[in-house]
């Protein structure tokens, strides 16, 4: 007698990216540890938040689900939110389970309240969770919460490979995510991740899953570890890892400034030129702000730490920083900022706090006077020394350092102004709001130009006045319009000169015409020949020392 075959279900899993480069890690894990649960067939549905929500919804009603799963996260909440309260409308008999951040803590809670039709909200790591929920469901209850008290934790998670291998891992995006470790030993009261149980994995697994992806032709990879540098010695022994083993991957870090042994120093600075990208948290500089948020930072040697990493030339450093933290003030966030312009990370990254579900920061909000937004994307409107006026201008004064300092053309600009004056940024953020600065302003580069230039024209900053034009000539803007300080057109380069930059060759070419570009003591010489380039200057020098 032919055995009866088990009846399949159509699970579903629909994932919604912010773009098209992204590619969320949560069905590769899960599937990976699932896979083998039998009586399920996996399909993934994938889109992003600019797609139209009924087009989500048709693909879906193709794919005909007996078992829909969502994740969610601050950014895409809204968006997954509409699509299947969508699709419950139209298939009231499917059931709806969720996952993600968004999940977290009391989050799971308040989403099933809002959200009825919503079948189980899963809350904390989905691996093994997921895995019993569908190894028994049939005997599921609907609107449950899972685990019922606090958020899940997957104690098997060092041992269990990275699902390069899984289908529905993604290698055709221009990254991917990677986790060397889980949980943080930081006590950050807005962070989901603080003080949550930390584990690692064994150097040598690191090897093999690296040395897997490496061959599925992965070449940028951002970790998700939340502080990298944890344990000191386990950090200097990854850095030479990917340094050794895989030069051809680049990496994406998250370190803490504050905790780098010579050790650690002593890697980043024989990193391979190009192959690391850092993150560095600074999120406030104030003693006291580090303690209203649980942090237990010393700014003081968190800087000395940002100093290092600037000083490295192998790698570029971007600093995170918070507004609307409890105790601090505009004042001392516009100090914060001023420091590190002095320190100049490539970029200051500005963003208002934002008060996450199942944070501890949730609970302490109203005694820490935080008023926060109440839905996505949660951020403060006051924390009792920031009024929201002082809130939005934090948003302008984030605005501003994207317009300027975290350009590659006008850093340099920007940087020797705060070296020059201590005041400088107080004075560019009110230049600058004189202009009309909002937070959806656009203005192209030559314009930003030009609005530095006119800064300059009424505050004596000469050095970044002389960087400006010296930024001018290397954008390829026309030299007859160079900003601040004229150029002049010369027939031969000094014989004492030091090279910089560009193709040398190109001095001997017929064609070559050579400029020079005075300040103070320092001079610049430029070499244009259109077979170089339209209107960059193909070569350039410096007045030799």
């Amino acid at each position: 007698m032919q055995k009866k075959s088990e009846p399949t279900r159509n699970l579903v899993w629909l994932t919604v990216n912010s773009s098209y480069s992204h590619s969320s890690l949560a069905l590769p894990l899960i599937h990976a540890r699932c896979c083998e649960i039998p009586g399920w067939h996996w399909e993934h549905c994938e889109t992003t938040i600019a797609e139209d929500p009924l087009e989500t919804v048709c693909r879906l009603e193709k794919s005909a689900p007996d078992l829909l799963c969502i994740s969610l996260y601050l950014f895409n909440r809204k968006y997954v939110l509409d699509i299947v309260r969508r699709f419950h409308v139209l298939h009231p008999e499917c059931p709806i389970v969720a996952g993600g951040p968004e999940c977290l803590g009391e989050g799971a809670a308040s989403l099933l309240t809002e959200n009825p039709f919503l079948y189980a909200v899963f809350r904390g790591e989905g691996e093994q969770l997921f895995h019993d929920y569908l190894q028994d469901f049939e005997n599921q209850s609907p609107h449950q919460i899972l685990p019922a008290e606090g958020n899940a934790v997957f104690d098997d998670w060092e041992s269990v490979s990275y699902p390069v291998n899984d289908p529905f891992f993604r290698n055709d995006k221009p990254f991917i995510q990677y986790e060397t470790s889980r949980g943080c030993p930081m006590g950050c009261t807005y962070c989901t991740s603080g003080k949550t149980q930390y584990r690692f994995k064994n150097p040598d697994t690191v090897c093999e899953e690296l040395t897997a992806l490496r061959s599925a032709g992965v070449r940028e990879i951002r970790l998700l570890d939340r502080t990298f540098n944890l344990p000191l010695a386990r950090g200097a022994a990854l850095l030479k890892l990917f340094r050794e083993n895989f030069p051809e991957i680049h990496f994406h870090l998250e370190v803490h400034p504050q905790f780098l042994d010579e050790n650690l120093k002593n890697e980043f600075r024989h990193a391979l030129p190009g192959q690391l990208h850092i993150e560095a948290g600074i999120q406030s500089l104030s003693k006291d702000v580090q303690q209203a948020i649980g942090r237990k930072s010393d700014p003081a040697d968190a800087l000395s730490g940002l100093q290092f990493l600037c000083r490295c030339s192998a790698f570029e450093t971007h600093v995170d920083l918070l507004a609307g933290l409890p105790e601090q003030s505009f004042e001392g966030l516009a100090d914060d900022v001023s420091v590190l312009m002095r320190t100049a990370p490539a970029e200051i990254q500005l963003e208002v706090l934002k008060i996450l579900p199942g944070t501890p920061l949730q609970q302490t909000a109203a005694a820490q006077h935080l008023r926060s937004n109440p839905f996505t994307p949660y951020d403060v409107m006051s924390n009792g020394c920031m009024s929201p006026d002082h809130i939005l201008l934090a948003r302008k004064l984030s605005r501003l350092l994207d317009l300027t300092y975290n350009h590659g053309s006008l850093h340099p600009v920007i940087v020797k102004m705060a070296e020059e004056n201590t005041e400088a940024l107080s004075l560019l953020l009110e230049y600058f709001l004189s202009k009309g600065l909002e937070l959806n302003t656009l203005y192209d580069l030559k314009k930003r130009f030009l609005l530095l230039a006119e800064f300059f024209s009424s505050h004596s900053f000469p050095s970044a006045a002389a960087e400006l034009a010296f930024q001018w000539i290397c954008a390829g803007y026309p030299l007859d319009q160079t900003p601040c300080i004229q150029p002049e057109k010369i027939m031969f380069l000094p014989e004492q000169r030091h090279f910089l930059s560009g193709r040398e060759e190109s001095i001997t070419e017929r064609e070559t015409k050579f400029w020079s570009l005075h300040s103070g003591r320092q001079s610049f010489y430029f070499a244009f020949n259109r077979k170089y380039s339209f209107n960059r200057p193909a070569a350039i020098w410096r007045n030799a020392e």
